[in-house]
């Protein structure tokens, strides 16, 4: 199947890619792509189902090989929430592929699995969601905003720009929500980001209330050379509500 993908930048740059969470589309990271492509070249992925870009199975060995169809070796994987967690699958199962890895208020295990892992989500939180898709669609993407918005101290002018986005891209397609809400609550990653050898970096929020700021010392224990940022006073959309601070990180992280 065809991804849609907008690019931004000069081809012959350092290629960086940027993974969209669960209801969005790659237009969610216009500011901060459009900024990035001074330096680098950009590629916006709608994950399947989700923007302009056509539907496929949801398990994550699919998904991998849907994404390196479309897109180049040797680049810097910028994985947000749910994109995070495909981040993670190429960077453990098609190495080739990631040069460097940044996960955005994203968690190898999102749903809270045993007493060793405390920061995440309630599973009664996503089957929540999982309920109301089917006779509510978008407010159902509403609410989910809501919740992603939550704490940041900007979130009353963040919920505004967001779904004023959501009016103005299409609507993912219903599967694409089921399956990405199943894909949430089922997988664990925890295994394979121990093994990933690449530069990585994690930077949350440090009041998101869907992957909890305490996540960063739990994937360290995994990971000990996982490089972690926590921003000040954001949510679920570090790179949304504090750009100038997430990108000081970024740059940061990416000069090294």
């Amino acid at each position: 199947m065809d991804l849609y993908i907008k690019t931004q930048g000069s081809s012959s740059s350092q290629p960086l890619i940027l993974l969209h969470g669960w209801g969005f589309n790659g237009e969610i990271w216009n500011d901060i792509g459009g900024e990035l492509a001074k330096d680098y070249c950009v590629y916006q992925v709608d994950l399947p189902g989700h923007g302009h870009s056509e539907m496929c199975e949801y398990s994550l060995p699919i998904l991998t090989e849907t994404l390196a169809a479309s897109l180049p070796k040797n680049a810097i994987w910028l994985g947000w929430s749910m994109g995070g967690l495909m981040a993670m699958a190429m960077a453990r199962w098609k190495p080739v592929y990631v040069k460097a890895l940044v996960l955005v208020s994203s968690s190898p295990r999102f749903i809270t699995a045993d007493d060793n892992w405390p920061h995440a989500m309630k599973l009664a939180v996503l089957k929540q969601f999982a309920q109301q898709l089917e006779t509510d669609t978008l407010g159902t993407l509403r609410r989910f905003l809501a919740l992603q918005v939550k704490g940041s101290e900007a979130a009353s002018q963040q919920l505004r720009s967001l779904n004023a986005l959501l009016k103005q891209t299409p609507l993912p397609q219903i599967k694409a929500l089921e399956a990405g809400l199943q894909l949430l609550q089922n997988t664990d990653l925890r295994a394979e980001l121990s093994q990933i050898d690449c530069p990585s970096l994690l930077c949350l929020g440090e009041r998101d209330t869907l992957v909890p700021v305490g996540v960063a010392t739990d994937c360290q224990h995994l990971l000990q050379t996982l490089e972690t940022v926590c921003i000040k006073s954001a949510g679920h959309l570090p790179f949304l509500s504090h750009p100038k601070q997430f990108m000081n990180s970024l740059q940061g992280f990416l000069n090294k």
